[in-house]
């Protein structure tokens, strides 16, 4: 499993930042590699941590090469102050498995 981590620090949803972020989820959901997502907070709520789940490489490059996710990505500053992204193979989760996770699925 891949994971793909976008980490930023949002400083507003003017325009149509809801319309696209929407729009790039449907996308995700409609890729079959797309297991799904987590998303949290710093201690200090200053920054976000959204993190994708992917069944292989291919189907993470599959969504990042979209259309619409490309057009995000083009635009990010008027929406974030900053950002990284984060890609990670996952090698193992372990637990009581009283937590859903999209690693589950």
């Amino acid at each position: 499993m891949i994971t793909a981590t976008f980490v930023f620090k949002h400083n507003n949803s003017n325009g149509d930042f809801k319309k696209l972020d929407d729009e790039i989820m449907s996308r995700a959901e409609a890729n079959p590699g797309f297991k799904g997502k987590e998303k949290w907070l710093s201690p200090d709520g200053s920054q976000i941590r959204v993190i994708y789940y992917f069944d292989t490489q291919e189907s993470l490059a599959h969504f990042s090469r979209d259309e619409v996710h490309r057009e995000a990505k083009l635009r990010y500053a008027e929406w974030y102050d900053g950002y990284r992204v984060e890609i990670a193979e996952l090698t193992g989760s372990w637990g009581d498995g009283n937590l859903e996770s999209p690693i589950n699925k």
